[in-house]
């Protein structure tokens, strides 16, 4: 009797091992599938509409920056943030103008082809 129990024993773990490594093997399959699919729905989506796919936009622009901050920083404003002083402006951005109210074409008192009176 406990021959025959060793033996159905070993068979079902290897019945169960094997349907196991099936079932996995079946999940890998359909997610490579799936990954596969939408890669070349991307792809062709990117040929018709004439536009990067945004992954690939995404990592150069990434690659852009770093590049960018390898060099030394962002410009002017990375200097100075690097060196530990403030960011200001540079006075040639400042433009200082007087607010006034604007109207609407309709309720002006004349006719926007006319002169003003």
């Amino acid at each position: 009797m406990n021959l025959v129990s060793q033996v159905v024993s070993v068979v079902l773990r290897t019945v169960l091992k094997l349907t196991v490594l099936a079932a996995a093997l079946v999940f890998i399959t359909s997610l490579l599938i799936v990954a596969l699919l939408s890669l070349v729905f991307v792809l062709l989506k990117a040929l018709l509409t004439g536009r990067k796919p945004v992954f690939v936009t995404t990592f150069q622009r990434f690659n852009q920056a770093r590049q960018q901050f390898k060099r030394g920083g962002f410009g002017a404003a990375g200097s100075a943030a690097a060196k530990g002083f403030g960011h200001q402006a540079p006075a040639a951005d400042v433009v200082d103008v007087q607010a006034h109210e604007v109207r609407d074409d309709q309720t002006l008192p004349y006719a926007p082809g006319e002169p003003r009176r």
